[in-house]
């Protein structure tokens, strides 16, 4: 039987979210925080990994043709293996688990605000990271501000099954609203919202 490419497998999954938008409202200590959540072709770079595998040679090329390319089966997994990187860097969990990433934002979720400052953040960029639990696997989803933007967010970086917990010393916000957007067709499904919120109640 044909070995399944999970690189291309999880780049057609991950193309499902390009016009998605989530929408949340956030609060933390009576203040509120709208964030709007997009994906791109780019973010599959750094989210599956291939952007830590620093002694291959797709690792330089651009998310927009590294993401071509899984979708062609272009790039497999056994390729990316041989990597030093691809175990000290847990890409392998990285390809293991990308397809999840859509159930993850779907599904319950913690969000915190990133404190870098905490022992053991490593060198992670990021505003904002969502925790989420699935089939026995913890998760974490990084998400930094898009330039130039009061609100509007992108995947960082993805992060399953860490060997510590991430989620110590951070900053818990409360999720009032959680709303999920089909950009192409308008269509609206509202996936959390705490008691009788609306988004008209934000109090900025």
């Amino acid at each position: 039987m044909e070995k399944v490419n999970k690189v291309k497998k999880y780049a057609e999954a991950y193309r499902n979210l390009l016009n998605i938008e989530y929408y949340f409202c956030l609060g933390y200590k009576g203040k509120g925080y709208e964030v709007r959540i997009h994906f791109s072709k780019e973010e599959f770079h750094h989210l599956e990994g291939i952007g830590q595998l620093r002694d291959l040679k797709i690792h330089s090329e651009s998310g927009n043709i590294t993401f071509d390319m899984s979708l062609a089966g272009k790039i497999l997994e056994d390729e990316m293996a041989k990597s030093s990187f691809y175990q000290s860097g847990h890409v392998q969990y990285k390809v293991d688990y990308l397809y999840l990433l859509e159930r993850i934002f779907d599904e319950d979720n913690i969000v915190f605000r990133f404190r870098k400052s905490v022992k053991g953040s490593g060198r992670i960029e990021a505003e904002l990271f969502l925790n989420s639990e699935l089939e026995d696997n913890q998760f974490f989803v990084y998400l930094d501000m898009i330039e130039g933007s009061a609100d509007e967010y992108y995947c960082r970086s993805f992060v399953a099954n860490p060997e510590f917990d991430r989620t110590q010393g951070q900053i818990k916000l409360t999720t009032l609203w959680k709303e999920k957007i089909n950009l192409e067709t308008g269509e609206r499904t509202v996936l959390y919202k705490y008691k009788d919120f609306s988004p008209d109640q934000l109090k900025k």
